[in-house]
């Protein structure tokens, strides 16, 4: 099973070994791949991610109606190269939170 990811025109592919695609369970939850355990370590420091993509789509779905589905990818970082996708199911209500509480935040980032 392979899932494909485009980030700026670049085709960037990830392999899933053969895990089942699982849904976020919920409303506004995050699911994050068993893979990911052993990529961060249990101690407070932990490990940093790189994101290196974001794609969504939206549905409606029988159980919890319309949502908006995101997929962002991280990598590790330093000597190691594997990949995970970060599963995200927001409410409506949450999707357009966020992206106000995100254009807040990049315009206060601006602002000198």
């Amino acid at each position: 099973m392979r899932e494909k990811f485009y980030t700026n025109g670049m085709d960037n592919e990830i392999a899933r070994r053969n895990v089942p695609v699982r849904r976020p369970q919920g409303r506004n939850s995050m699911a994050f791949p068993r893979e990911l355990r052993g990529a961060i370590p249990d101690l407070h420091a932990g490990r940093v991610l790189e994101l290196s993509s974001i794609t969504g789509e939206s549905s409606k779905s029988e159980g919890y109606g319309p949502v908006v589905e995101l997929k962002l990818v991280v990598q590790e970082t330093g000597k190691l190269s594997d990949r995970f996708v970060v599963r995200m199911s927001l409410e409506i209500d949450a999707a357009r939170e966020l992206a106000a509480t995100l254009t807040k935040l990049a315009d206060a980032a601006e602002t000198p």
